[in-house]
């Protein structure tokens, strides 16, 4: 079982509580280390050697993820950089005693497919090969080869990585849900199709929910361990979607000064248990399907499946 999970705001003592609160569910955690400088270089931080031992000492694996943060320009730099950011990686992870790096470097485009699968070929060359290389990629229900899922080549990436995690989140750009099942089955559907071991493939599953005001467009990402004293706090009411089986929040807020969001009536689509047993269930029923569950933005670890 593999199991793993992002952790953004780096490692401080206070992780190690977080973690020990798991009880062991975890194998892996993806502290945010690794940053890229507006040169195409490596940037460390908050990589407190004290922290990496704590948690190796607790059979944990160290990998941090290498991120653009969704800004294209830090990404293409990264990939015209790629010979020197490779052996920095390298490098940190032997200075650090690291156990590998996540590379999740996206909102690139086709034009970057080739120069992207060859970074990956050349940071994994610069990595002891018990070292874990893994690579996030963009979930394509729907088969997309121009844009930003254009930018991932499943089958070649593989033939590098020791695993690809796939982003099975994120699905609505407008009020909807983060992962409804039917998208996350045809993205599942999707990888099969691809020359790829099973044994290399982890299903990303979301721990957070996004919340649109009503008359907006953009959303605001708000924890799970967020969600019910938020709608408590707004006398909201729950409703469990069953076509997409996603619970779904309306509530609305009145001149709220000690919570995150401003003034407004808000659609709040999450995940409980309920939402991501039907989305384990998916992965589980497909015999060549590797993932038990990988987490993203798990703030807090006090819900684990």
């Amino acid at each position: 079982m593999f199991q793993m999970s992002y952790f953004y705001s780096g490692l401080g003592w206070d992780f190690i509580q977080h973690v020990d609160q798991t009880n062991g569910v975890l194998n892996v955690v993806s502290p945010d280390f690794f940053y890229i400088r507006k040169d195409g270089s490596l940037l460390l931080r908050s990589a407190n050697p004290d922290v990496i031992k704590a948690l190796h000492r607790r059979k944990l694996k160290v990998v941090p993820f290498l991120s653009n943060h969704w800004d294209q320009d830090l990404g293409r730099f990264a990939l015209m950089n790629r010979v020197l950011l490779a052996k920095q990686i390298s490098h940190a992870i032997e200075e650090l005693d690291l156990d590998g790096v996540n590379i999740d470097i996206e909102n690139l485009t086709e034009k970057d497919r080739n120069l992207f699968t060859d970074f990956i070929r050349l940071v994994r060359k610069s990595i002891p090969r018990h070292k874990e290389v893994s690579v996030a990629v963009a979930a394509n229900p729907f088969g997309w080869t121009k844009g930003w899922h254009g930018s991932y080549d499943y089958e070649y990436l593989a033939k590098y990585a020791d695993y690809l995690m796939v982003m099975a989140y994120d699905e609505s750009r407008l009020a909807g849900p983060t992962a409804s099942v039917g998208w996350v089955e045809k993205s599942i559907q999707y990888v099969l199709t691809q020359k790829i071991s099973p044994q290399k493939l982890v299903l990303g599953l979301p721990f957070y929910g996004r919340c649109w005001m009503e008359g907006q467009s953009a959303s605001q990402a708000i924890p799970l361990y967020l969600v019910d004293s938020l709608v408590k706090r707004h006398s909201g009411t729950i409703i469990f979607d069953t076509k997409s089986q996603s619970p779904k929040a309306i509530f609305t807020v009145n001149h709220d000064n000690k919570g995150p969001l401003p003034s407004g009536t808000y659609t709040l689509w999450f995940e409980n248990e309920q939402s991501l047993r039907a989305k384990i269930k998916l992965a589980q029923s497909e015999r060549s399907w590797q993932l038990e569950s990988w987490t993203r933005r798990c703030v807090s670890l006090e819900y684990s499946v």
